[in-house]
């Protein structure tokens, strides 16, 4: 066995953590000063936080936000694109220090597709939820040169956590996509699977068809359905979302480990509130959004009741990835700084961005730091990863602050908060004193 100098063990914290791409969607509307605070009904309730140090009234701080914006604002003439629009909205979760999750939608009930195409197009057609015929129109080709665009200017933007895949219906929710011609179909498809490769996709959970020809063209793609909670509020006991549709269609749809390279992202069924009026059982809720691997979730900006705060912050700290270095091995040998680092995922999903892993040695004098090849979007839940480093130690001789961190490279979020404590003001670890001869 080796001979390590030091070993370390941080304690591990139980704090709530805001990272990017996971937890609830941020609420901005409830941050900052307020008199009363009010439900989705607009029924005034008691002003609580999370914790003192929140930003957020009765709705967890989070490090995500969603960033949404229709095709006609974004393509207001036809092959002229102003991208401004979502720019703002981009620029407006850097300023709250979140990545965001994105959706370009061709149409919803309220926004038309763009003038220009109404124009060559002017009757909708009676298929609910569609406002242009994908069949009998060229709204494929035309959507698909829209995603192409948005693909080129945004894929691997920095402040993106994921992109919906918009196909056809409301809001791009996929309605009739079933029903829309294959060939048709596959070229909105590959437009999003050929355009985005740095930045992950995730599809919405609608239909066999629309998700089989996904699968065709991309195996890391997650998933987004958005009526968790549903426990009856449709058909009463007969059918819901959570009892019926998801748990049988994930399996069906061959979804059920997607979670292993793409995100899962679910949205409110009308609001928690409405749950807790109803009586419907959030423990069962939690359990299987966690079940199904859960990264984020949407809960439209509106409060949690106040019953159900500490289940609640017990979900955050499960949603997606959350890390605990369990134990750190040191050493100095041939000029090497040897390490061996034990880390543990207890979240429910991966990271599914590659960020990398930072070692630091730092005195008043020199500081070096060494990017590990480390893909810490391979550290699945609930397993062990060990993490083995030889560093030369190429730094003028004394003694140096050894500390570690996972860097976003995203100057205004900085690097990962990790579930251990001792994080210092430059968001990096302290693991112990190395001494350089």
């Amino acid at each position: 066995m080796k001979e390590w100098q030091w070993m370390v063990e941080p304690k591990i914290s139980d704090a709530l953590l805001n990272n990017p791409g996971i937890g609830f969607i941020c609420a901005p509307n409830l941050m900052g000063d307020h008199d009363m605070v009010r439900d989705n009904r607009g029924n005034v309730v008691e002003k609580y936080k999370f914790a003192p140090e929140q930003k957020t009234w009765n709705h967890p701080d989070s490090g995500l936000s969603y960033a949404g914006a229709p095709w006609n604002v974004l393509e207001p003439e036809e092959g002229k694109f102003d991208w401004s629009l979502l720019d703002q909205k981009l620029e407006r979760a850097r300023v709250l220090g979140c990545n965001a999750v994105v959706r370009c939608s061709p149409y919803s009930l309220t926004e038309d597709i763009p003038r220009w195409l109404r124009e060559k197009y002017p009757e909708d057609p009676e298929f609910p939820f569609w406002r242009i015929d994908p069949n009998t129109t060229e709204f494929s080709a035309y959507w698909a040169r829209f995603v192409r665009e948005f693909a080129r200017r945004y894929d691997g933007h920095p402040f993106i956590s994921s992109v919906d895949m918009a196909l056809c219906g409301a809001w791009g929710e996929g309605a009739g996509s079933e029903f829309v011609e294959p060939e048709k179909l596959d070229e909105i498809i590959r437009a999003y699977c050929e355009g985005f490769r740095k930045t992950p996709l995730q599809c919405l959970l609608h239909d066999p068809v629309s998700v089989s020809a996904i699968l065709k063209y991309r195996k890391n793609i997650g998933f987004r359905v958005d009526c968790l909670g549903d426990m009856g509020g449709f058909h009463g006991k007969e059918w819901s979302h959570m009892q019926d549709y998801y748990p049988m269609n994930i399996e069906n749809f061959h979804m059920h480990d997607a979670w292993e390279k793409g995100p899962v992202l679910f949205e409110a069924c009308w609001h928690m509130n409405d749950w807790y009026l109803a009586g419907w059982d959030i423990d069962y809720i939690i359990a299987e959004s966690l079940k199904w691997h859960i990264s984020s979730y949407n809960s439209k900006q509106t409060t949690v009741p106040a019953a159900w705060k500490d289940k609640v912050a017990a979900w955050v700290k499960k949603m997606g990835y959350r890390l605990e270095l369990r134990r750190a091995y040191a050493g100095v040998e041939k000029g090497q700084l040897q390490l061996k680092l034990l880390w543990c995922n207890t979240g429910v999903a991966p990271c599914y961005e590659p960020y990398p892993l930072i070692i630091r040695l730092k005195n008043d004098r020199a500081e070096k730091s060494w990017q590990l090849e480390e893909d810490i979007r391979s550290w699945l839940p609930d397993e062990d990863h060990v993490v083995q480093a030889a560093l030369p130690l190429d730094v003028p001789a004394g003694q140096y602050e050894l500390s570690l961190g996972i860097d976003t490279r995203i100057p205004e979020i900085g690097t990962l908060h990790l579930a251990i404590e001792g994080r210092n003001a430059e968001g990096f670890y302290p693991l112990g004193t190395v001494e350089v001869r």
